[in-house]
């Protein structure tokens, strides 16, 4: 299987406004958009719950609502809210070119990672795994060990990591792949100029 990273600039305190809003008319807007995805979803799951009646799955149309319209949380379904927190990020955000962190592996990550922290950049100010991986949601949803894998940058924090980001640092780069890693590298400050352009958060998505 396939797995990649899926970028957005979006606004998170305009996220924030949707969440807890209990706007119907908000909750209506993301099920038009998302209506063949979130019917697949509901089919998928209505059928898993005739095997499993004790131990139900959450329609990811229900997540949206509970996380909109403050309903109930299902604890063990924080999968599933990751899952509708990029469905709102979708909608109120723009998807930001990812070729170059598609078809990736987590040890891929890892190599670049630590390429650019040889390269200078401290975890604390930005890492790959540390910011974009697992810093976890910017909503509050229940905890969960599954995909999608959960991170951003706030708008705030962009002004410091690009500053760090320069051509010098990619250059010093010392690896096998150190091209390729360059490449990774200059797409993910490319994401953040976006973001810091259009005055937005980078809010991203791993599976």
């Amino acid at each position: 299987m396939s797995y990649g990273i899926t970028p957005y600039a979006v606004s998170l305190p305009q996220i924030l406004k949707v969440v807890g809003s209990r706007s119907k008319s908000r909750l209506l807007e993301l099920r038009e958009e998302f209506e063949d995805e979130l019917l697949e979803d509901r089919e998928a799951v209505e059928e898993a719950n005739l095997d499993d009646e004790f131990d139900p799955e959450l329609p990811l149309d229900d997540a949206l609502r509970h996380l909109i319209m403050v309903e109930e949380l299902w604890d063990y379904e924080g999968s599933k809210y990751g899952y509708a927190v990029e469905m709102i990020c979708s909608f109120y955000g723009d998807f930001l070119p990812n070729d170059h962190w598609t078809g990736i592996q987590l040890t891929w990550a890892e190599t670049v990672d630590d390429a650019l922290s040889d390269a200078g950049i401290s975890p604390e100010v930005f890492s790959i795994f540390g910011h974009l991986f697992e810093r976890g949601s910017p909503v509050e949803i229940p905890e969960f060990d599954d995909y999608p894998y959960i991170g951003y940058v706030k708008r705030s924090e962009i002004p410091e990591i690009l500053a760090l980001m320069t051509d010098e640092l990619f250059a010093a780069v010392n690896h096998d792949d150190a091209a390729k890693i360059r490449t990774a590298l200059e797409q993910i400050r490319e994401w953040l100029e976006t973001c810091q352009r259009e005055k937005s958060d980078l809010v991203c998505f791993y599976h």
